[in-house]
């Protein structure tokens, strides 16, 4: 199953501004390529050596190996630092004041999460199917708690949110395959996983309209965290 499109309203919203100078703490080279193509200065911070290289060969972005915890720049570099999927992997008692010390005067952080959206009938309905099976089934575990965690922290002070809905396709193949990769499934015998998917199946036919696919609902939930640098331990000039 394809990855679902991150929409571009919602990255117009959490980068501000037009032309941006930006940091993204990066899981994946694929919100830095967006922002690229948006015409973005970015710079990319990641860990992880490979991952560095990739973000390196997108045209105009500068790669930087280091952890958001200790951010090896000067400090007021950036409008807008970005973390997409991925603020509750970091020591944020740590990370969160280093963040404030690269953003510029006026900047923010902007921190989003797609999070699948259970309310849709049919989403319901297979989850109730697989927890027969395992009650923890299809109970994502995002992370996208830690994004009530900026609105506790002393480096910034005032928080905006929006939430923007987002579809993904999902063909018959699709949804047969995410159950099975579902861990659920490694603890079925070859007989009760037949049985589960025609089940599915069945879910599946009897949902979607003849010669169309079925889309599958997220919500992508963005904040915009606006530093306030009266908070730092020292002075910063």
């Amino acid at each position: 199953m394809s990855r679902a499109t991150l929409p571009t309203e919602a990255l117009d919203w959490l980068a501000v501004w037009r032309e941006v100078r930006g940091l993204v703490v990066a899981q994946d080279a694929h919100l830095t390529r967006r922002l690229r193509s948006a015409g973005h200065t970015i710079f990319a911070l990641t860990d992880d050596a490979p991952l560095a290289v990739r973000l390196g060969s997108i045209d105009g972005v500068t790669p930087v190996i280091a952890r958001p915890e200790a951010i090896p720049t000067d400090p007021f570099q950036f409008e807008v630092v970005f973390i997409h999927q991925g603020l509750h992997t970091l020591d944020l008692g740590l990370a969160l004041p280093q963040v404030a010390r690269a953003l510029r005067p006026g900047g923010c952080l902007s921190a989003s999460y797609l999070v699948r959206d259970d309310t849709v009938p049919w989403v319901r309905r297979l989850a109730a199917l697989l927890r027969r099976f395992d009650p923890m089934a299809m109970r994502g575990a995002y992370g996208h708690g830690s994004l009530d965690e900026l609105r506790n922290s002393r480096y910034f002070t005032e928080v905006e949110q929006r939430a923007f809905r987002v579809w993904q396709k999902v063909t018959r193949d699709d949804l047969l395959g995410l159950v099975t990769s579902q861990p659920l499934a490694a603890n079925l015998d070859q007989g009760q996983l037949r049985h589960l998917l025609g089940q599915v199946g069945e879910l599946y036919d009897g949902a979607v309209r003849p010669g169309e696919s079925l889309r599958l609902p997220f919500q992508m939930l963005c904040q915009r965290a606006w530093v306030n640098h009266d908070e730092l331990t020292g002075p910063v000039r």
